[in-house]
Formats: C-alpha cells, sequence, structure tokens
C-alpha cells in the first residue's frame, strides 16, 4: 500500500461552490498531482490533512470531497482533520498509521525540502512529489524576475519565509 500526502495549503467553506473550486489553487494543483500518481499505483491511499480555524467542515473534508469529485473512491482517502501546519500534518500522519509505511508526499516544489526533512527527522523516509513550480524554463515561460518588480519581491519574500520555516523546524 502506498500513501499519498496532500498537505494543505488553503481552502473556502463556500458550499455553493463545487468542492474542486473551494480549494485554493495550489491546493488544488497538489489534489490532482496526488490523483495522477494514484492512478499509476495499484494499491494506494490518499491522505488529506488540514484543519479549520472557524469550526465547520475542514480542509481534509474539502479535500476528500474533491477527490471523490474527481472519481477517487472515498474507500481509498484517509482524513488528517486536526493538523493546522506541516509539523503537524506529520506527526497526525505518523499517529495515524505509524512509522512503517510506505508513502509519497505532494506538496509545492519550494516547500518540499522542509515537508521531508520533516518526515525524515521523525524515522520516516517518504519520496517527494513537487508541484506548483514558481520559476518554469519552458521557451515561452516568463517569470517575471526583473529588479526591481513586485513579482520579484514577492518571490524573495516566499523564498525567505519557506527557509526560515525550514531552519526553525530542523531544530
Amino acid at each position: 500500500m502506498q500513501y499519498i500526502h496532500v498537505l494543505g495549503a488553503g481552502f473556502s467553506a463556500d458550499t455553493l461552490l463545487a468542492p474542486t473550486s473551494q480549494l485554493n489553487t495550489t491546493t488544488l494543483a497538489r489534489l490532482v498531482e496526488a490523483i495522477r500518481i494514484a492512478r499509476q499505483l495499484p494499491h494506494y491511499k490518499i491522505v488529506t490533512s488540514g484543519n479549520t480555524k472557524y469550526g465547520g467542515i475542514t480542509q481534509a473534508e474539502v479535500v476528500k470531497k474533491a477527490a471523490i469529485a474527481l472519481g477517487i473512491p472515498k474507500q481509498n482517502i484517509l482524513t488528517l482533520t486536526t493538523p493546522s501546519n506541516t509539523a503537524e500534518e506529520v506527526d497526525a500522519f505518523i499517529k495515524k498509521l505509524g512509522k512503517n509505511k510506505k508513502g509519497i508526499v505532494v506538496s509545492d516544489a519550494l516547500h518540499l525540502p522542509r515537508a521531508l526533512m520533516l518526515y525524515q527527522k521523525a524515522g520516516i523516509h517518504m519520496q517527494g512529489a513537487p508541484t506548483n513550480y514558481n520559476i518554469k524554463k519552458g521557451p515561452h515561460d516568463y517569470n517575471g524576475f526583473t529588479l526591481p518588480s513586485y513579482n520579484s519581491l514577492s518571490a524573495m519574500n516566499t523564498y525567505l519565509r519557506e527557509k526560515l520555516k525550514y531552519y526553525k523546524d530542523s531544530w
């Protein structure tokens, strides 16, 4: 059995929207990548995680509904409804499934090293499945990186925040 852990990144609890539209674009891209991987595996469970700050439906539950809407059988989905950050997602995964599971972590390319480090620190070797690349180098890609520009400053802010979180979590 392969476990595919889709890390949370945000959602809306707007019940007038389809579950896929309730997910922010980051979370939706992570889920799509998890489903792409799951379709290549004979035995899998998609693990969704994330709580809610305001009560009601959790991010893990909305991601599960979206996965079902995209064709994943509900018996192939597990939810972790309490985590509010990456470290808590790793802890919840271990508490529910133990340390002897094979797994894949789906997250943003920039965020994935920290997620994998947290799993390794907990004694589990997981494979990474990166998505949501900030920089693409195709012949028609323009990444907006000129100085000074809002895109460049925003990208640098995102990068620095992730690096600081990595060092904080590695202690």
